[in-house]
C-alpha cells in the first residue's frame, strides 16, 4: 500500500503514455507529412540537381546516423526528458541549454505555421474543384485545423500516437502504389531502369537541395521528447531513433528515385520546372482518376498529421520549461485524467491562432505565410541538432567512465558534428532561399533568430546571477527516473 502511494504521489505530475517503438517512429514520421513530401516538396528539387536528387537522401541519412550513434548512447545513461533542452544541458551547460530549448519552441511553433494555410489550400482544391462545393475562406480552414490539433494534443499522448500511427500507415501505403506505378510505367518508357548520380557539391542548387532535404528528416528528435511517456525508454527510444532515421531516409529515397525512373534523367529537369505542383497526382491519374481524387483528400490528413506531430513535441518543450520555471509555472501543469501537458498545449494553438488572425490582417496570400514560417522554423531545428551534436561530444569528454568505444562517443558523433556544421553554414547561406522571401523580409527574420539567440544566453546569466535557484533547474534537473 504504502509503495503504490509512494509511486502514485511521485508520478501524479508526470506525462503518462504507453507508446512503444512502432507508435514512436509513425509519430516521427507524421512530422514530415510523407504524402505531402513526396507529392509537394521532392518534385522542386529536381530543378535544382537533376538525378542527384536521390542520393542527397542517402548523405542526409549517413549523417543523421552518425548524429544517432553518439545521440543514443548517450540516452542510455542520461535519462532525463526534456528532449534537446536536457541533452544539451548536460552536455554544453545550463546557459545553453537554455538557449537550445528557446531555440526550440520558437523553432517547432514556426515550422508547423506551414500547416494551416496549406490545409486550406488543399481543401479549396478539393471542395471547389472535386465536390464542387463554395469557396470558403483560407482562414476558416486554417483556425478549424488549429482547433483539432490542439484537441487531440490537449489529450493524453496515446491518442494522437493512435490517430498518427494509422494515418500513416494509409500515407506510406498510398506513396509505395506511386513508386510502383513510377517504375513499372518508366522502365518501359526509357529503356530499363534510370539510375541516379551522385550530386555535385560545385552544383549552384546543391545547398539549396541539402537544406530542404534535412528538413524531411526532421522529427526523428521528437524520439526522446516523449521519454516520460515511453514503455521501457532506455530501449524503445534509440531503437526508434535509429529506425527513424534511416526509414525516413530509405522512404524519400525511393521516392525520388521513382521519380527519376518515371521521367528519365534527360527530361526530369524540364518537367518538373514547368509541372512540380501537379506531377504527382499526374502520375496517379495514370492508375485512375478516382483514386488521384481520393489521394487528393488524403493529403489533407498528411498537412494535419504532420502539423499534430509538431502540436506535441511544441508542447513538451514548452511544459520542460515551465517545469523548471524558467517560463511560466502552469506551463508545466499535467492534466490530471489526460496525463498531458495541457496548458502547454493550449498555449501552442493560441500562439498559432494570433499568429494565423495577424497574418490575416496583411492581406497576403497563404502560401507566403507557410514558405517563411517552415523556413524559419527548420533553420531552428537545425542549428539545435548541431548543438546537440555537440553536447553528445561534450558529455562524453566529461564522462569518461562509460566504457563505450571510441566509434560511439568521439568519431561518430565528430562525424555527425562536421556534417551538420557544413549544413548550418549553407543555411545561413542560402537563407533567402530556405524561406522564400528575399531581401528585407529575409533580414528580419534572421535578425530576429539571431536576437532570440542570444537573448536566450543573456536570459540565461540574469538567472544565474539572480535566481540561482531556478538557474539550478535548468536541464529538468526536477527529473528523478523510477
Amino acid at each position: 500500500m504504502s509503495n503504490n502511494m509512494n509511486e502514485n504521489a511521485v508520478n501524479v505530475d508526470r506525462l503518462q503514455g504507453h507508446m512503444g517503438i512502432g507508435t514512436l517512429v509513425m509519430s516521427v514520421l507524421a512530422f514530415s507529412g510523407p504524402l505531402l513530401t513526396t507529392s509537394g516538396f521532392i518534385p522542386i528539387y529536381y530543378p535544382y540537381l537533376g538525378s542527384g536528387v536521390p542520393m542527397m537522401f542517402i548523405l542526409v541519412t549517413l549523417i543523421l546516423v552518425f548524429f544517432a550513434t553518439g545521440f543514443a548512447k548517450m540516452g542510455t545513461v542520461m535519462e532525463r526528458p526534456g528532449g534537446f533542452y536536457a541533452y544539451v544541458t548536460v552536455g554544453l551547460g545550463r546557459n545553453m541549454g537554455l538557449t537550445a530549448a528557446f531555440l526550440a519552441v520558437a523553432g517547432y511553433i514556426s515550422i508547423a505555421l506551414f500547416a494551416p494555410p496549406l490545409i486550406a489550400i488543399y481543401a479549396q482544391n478539393v471542395i471547389e474543384n472535386i465536390l464542387h462545393g463554395p469557396h470558403i475562406s483560407w482562414y476558416i480552414i486554417a483556425m478549424i485545423s488549429v482547433l483539432f490539433s490542439t484537441f487531440f494534443a490537449y489529450r493524453k499522448i496515446d491518442l494522437s500516437a493512435a490517430v498518427l500511427f494509422y494515418v500513416m500507415i494509409f500515407e506510406s501505403l498510398a506513396v509505395f502504389i506511386f513508386d510502383a506505378v513510377c517504375f513499372i510505367h518508366g522502365y518501359s518508357a526509357n529503356g530499363g531502369l534510370v539510375m541516379f548520380n551522385a550530386p555535385s557539391i560545385a552544383a549552384s542548387g546543391f545547398g539549396v537541395v541539402l537544406l530542404f532535404v534535412i528538413g524531411n528528416f526532421y522529427g526523428f528528435e521528437a524520439t526522446v521528447i516523449y521519454r516520460e511517456e515511453c514503455k521501457d525508454p532506455k530501449r524503445t527510444i534509440p531503437r526508434a531513433t535509429f529506425a527513424a532515421v534511416i526509414g525516413i531516409g530509405l522512404f524519400y529515397f525511393l521516392a525520388s528515385w521513382a521519380f527519376l525512373a518515371f521521367y528519365g534523367a534527360d527530361k526530369i529537369g524540364n518537367v518538373m520546372t514547368q509541372n512540380a505542383a501537379t506531377t504527382f497526382m499526374d502520375i496517379l491519374g495514370l492508375l485512375s482518376k478516382g483514386f488521384a481524387d481520393f489521394i487528393s483528400v488524403v493529403v489533407i490528413t498528411s498537412c494535419f498529421a504532420s502539423m499534430l506531430s509538431i502540436h506535441n513535441v511544441a508542447a513538451r518543450y514548452l511544459y520542460s520549461l515551465g517545469k523548471d520555471q524558467v517560463l511560466p509555472s502552469f506551463l508545466g501543469k499535467v492534466h490530471h485524467n489526460h496525463h498531458s501537458p495541457y496548458a502547454a498545449a493550449t498555449t501552442v494553438g493560441v500562439v498559432w491562432a494570433i499568429t494565423l488572425t495577424i497574418f490575416l490582417f496583411t492581406g497576403k496570400d497563404p502560401t507566403y505565410l507557410y514558405c517563411i514560417f517552415a523556413g524559419t522554423g527548420e533553420f531552428l531545428i537545425t542549428m539545435i541538432v548541431f548543438m546537440a551534436s555537440l553536447a553528445v561530444i561534450g558529455y562524453f569528454r566529461k564522462n569518461k567512465q562509460f566504457n563505450f568505444s571510441a566509434w560511439e562517443t568521439i568519431i561518430a558523433p565528430t562525424l555527425a558534428t562536421i556534417g551538420l556544421g557544413f549544413i548550418l553554414v549553407m543555411a545561413v547561406l542560402n537563407f533567402d532561399a530556405l524561406t522564400g522571401a528575399p531581401g528585407l523580409v529575409s533580414v528580419i527574420f534572421f535578425g530576429a533568430i539571431m536576437l532570440l539567440t542570444v537573448g536566450s544566453y543573456v536570459y540565461a546569466m540574469y538567472l544565474q546571477k539572480v535566481k540561482p535557484v531556478i538557474h539550478g533547474r535548468i536541464g529538468r534537473q526536477d527529473f528523478v527516473d523510477g
